[in-house]
């Protein structure tokens, strides 16, 4: 294989330094099953597009071996010191020359114009300048009056070469097109039909979207999304098991997009949650509720609590640590809104064991809150008692805190 790469980066450096007005260019390919993945690139002449191009001009694509004469069809080890094959095309040929080892080869390939080209686009209505480099392009992307009929028969007419181009290269093909037709995309414009082929909503997953349940009214645009956010055909048929039949197409998307899946929401019907709906599970979701969470906070004595409740402590970083903290330090059983105050106003278990270490072990929780709020630091309470102040409760620490004494 480093022999075949240091010939094509030798080939390549010969291609450069060829004349502009001949087309040479490296290749490399491998066999796989029946087809050919062939790999192009060469240096377009300076002049093309105005000299604004100055990168080399790569281009990929399959063909079935069937279109390529000169190489085996079964064969994907097939090796060869020397070898010529070549691909005929409407506006040429392309031939080959290079070697194959284990089914991969590298080389060089010449393209040679078909005179009658030129004349048979323009009969067409295509009186583009089509020189060699142009003439190579369309080769290699195989368009010629073949396509450009076709594409007329099944109503594109008066196209661009270059709109022309682009569908075939992005595999917009006459059999694509009469696959769309047939499961009722009779108005589709060429460009939609590139976009639709691009984003791979192929014919095949059509069918198979709507044998799920997604209807023929779909607009290509919304096959496009749902294939681009990752709904597939498996995904929804888990879903279905999960229990979520003739979903909408947007609900479809929205829960893919967060990541609800089969398994997620198994995980959180196995807690004994009652969560009814597609938005609840993409909610609990988004929100970070998984079954780690719901069995920490079951632990820590709070088993009954609905998926909103969840939503919430987990929102206020409520953890079942924190709970167990607090019930450590004589505060348990709370109620979700005390739990929840604590942690919003950062009443932490190491705040209200210095408070008791300085002899405040009377002290509610709410007294504790609204000592953190005001700023009552274990500093603060030496601080006063060194000044010959001797507060008896919250009350009184406040009021000194609040007249400018400062620890």
């Amino acid at each position: 294989m480093r022999c075949l790469l240091a010939c094509a980066l030798f080939l390549t450096q010969a291609a450069a330094a060829m004349a502009q007005a001949d087309v040479h260019v490296t290749w490399t390919a491998a066999l796989r099953d029946g087809r050919v993945f062939l790999q192009d690139r060469t240096l377009p002449p300076t002049d093309w597009n105005g000299d604004k191009w100055r990168g080399d001009w790569n281009m990929g694509q399959t063909i079935p071996i069937d279109e390529v004469g000169g190489l085996p069809r079964n064969d994907n080890q097939f090796t060869v010191s020397n070898v010529k094959f070549e691909l005929r095309r409407e506006a040429g040929t392309l031939s080959f020359d290079g070697a194959f080892r284990d089914g991969r080869g590298a080389g060089l390939f010449t393209f040679a114009p078909r005179a009658e080209y030129a004349g048979e686009m323009r009969s067409l209505g295509y009186a583009d300048d089509l020189p060699i480099w142009r003439r190579f392009q369309l080769a290699v992307h195989d368009v010629g009056p073949k396509y450009i009929r076709g594409l007329k028969a099944e109503g594109f007419d008066k196209l661009t070469l270059d709109d022309v181009q682009r569908a075939k290269t992005h595999g917009v093909t006459i059999e694509y097109i009469h696959e769309l037709k047939e499961l009722g995309y009779r108005s589709a414009t060429l460009e939609n039909l590139v976009r639709t082929r691009d984003h791979g909503a192929t014919a095949d997953y059509i069918k198979a979207m709507r044998a799920e349940g997604i209807q023929p009214t779909a607009t290509l645009d919304e096959l496009v999304r749902l294939r681009d956010h990752g709904v597939t055909q498996q995904y929804v048929q888990d879903m279905k098991k999960a229990g979520f039949a003739n979903v909408p197409i947007e609900d479809l998307v929205r829960a893919r997009d967060h990541g609800v899946t089969p398994e997620f929401v198994s995980e959180i019907r196995a807690l004994g949650l009652a969560v009814s709906g597609l938005d609840q599970y993409v909610r609990l979701r988004d929100r970070g509720i998984r079954a780690a969470l719901v069995q920490d906070l079951k632990a820590a004595g709070y088993d009954k609590l609905g998926p909103d409740d969840l939503i919430r402590l987990k929102d206020h970083g409520v953890t079942g640590a924190f709970i167990r903290d607090l019930g450590a330090q004589g505060f348990k059983n709370l109620p979700l809104e005390d739990i929840v105050r604590a942690k919003d106003h950062g009443v932490s278990a190491d705040y209200i064991a210095d408070m008791k270490e300085l002899g405040l072990k009377e002290l509610t929780l709410s007294e504790i809150v609204r000592l953190r709020d005001h700023g009552i630091t274990p500093g603060f309470v030496n601080h006063v008692r060194a000044r010959g102040y001797k507060p008896a409760d919250a009350d009184e620490l406040v009021q000194l805190k609040n007249r400018g004494l400062r620890d």
